[in-house]
């Protein structure tokens, strides 16, 4: 049996702003995320990671640094980058307010049906799914049975759970992933099972419930 353990970014500075950022570069974590960054050496403490996986963009590295500099990673056999759990790309509406942002006849759309939102000059909700399942098949696909890290973005979170669940896609809105918490899904045979959503408790006491 293997276990995916998907962990949201920290607070960034874009979400104490109150900003949709996206792809863009150069968005820190917040005096918050910075303190739950902090906080994740000893929430996932020496539980044996295998494999981490995570999100080009700078706020999932900054989040899980202080674990990977800790003595508890050394049980890691690799680490990389993957562009399919990265956010989605929000092209123009990047770098905007959300109050702004709620105002545009779009929005409703991206709460009730988000199956046929592109973001204007940026990705598809569909596309972004579908990007991120290709990613976790890969790493279905890795002989035996370990323990996977990845660390990425609420949406794209979202959007994988939504997927692996067999939920429709315009349902995936109605789950949420708060920052630096853990939502923890099962493989056996094929089969998934989602044991943990949106938690901010140690790891440890998660994974032997």
């Amino acid at each position: 049996m293997s276990t995916f353990i998907f962990l949201r970014h920290a607070h960034s500075a874009a979400n104490l702003t109150g900003t949709l950022t996206g792809h863009l570069p150069g968005v820190a974590l917040s005096p918050r995320g910075v303190r739950e960054s902090k906080a994740l050496v000893q929430r996932i403490g020496n539980v044996q990671i295998d494999h981490i996986r995570l999100s080009p963009i700078e706020r999932c590295a900054l989040t899980i640094d202080p674990w990977i500099h800790s003595r508890h990673s050394r049980t890691l056999t690799s680490f990389a980058i993957d562009d399919g759990f990265s956010e989605i790309d929000f092209g123009r509406w990047s770098g905007r307010k959300l109050s702004s942002l709620r105002k545009e006849p779009l929005w409703r759309d991206i709460q009730e049906r988000p199956s046929i939102v592109t973001f204007p000059g940026g990705e598809s909700f569909r596309g972004a799914q579908k990007r991120a399942f290709q990613s976790f098949n890969n790493l279905c696909e890795m002989r035996g049975d370990k323990t996977f890290l990845v660390v990425s973005h609420s949406d794209t979170i979202k959007l994988l759970l939504s997927k692996i669940l067999s939920l429709t896609l315009d349902s995936f809105q109605s789950l949420q992933i708060d920052p630096a918490s853990f939502s923890i899904v099962r493989s056996h045979k094929n089969n998934f099972s989602l044991t943990t959503m949106n938690n901010s408790g140690a790891l440890k006491d998660l994974l032997h419930k």
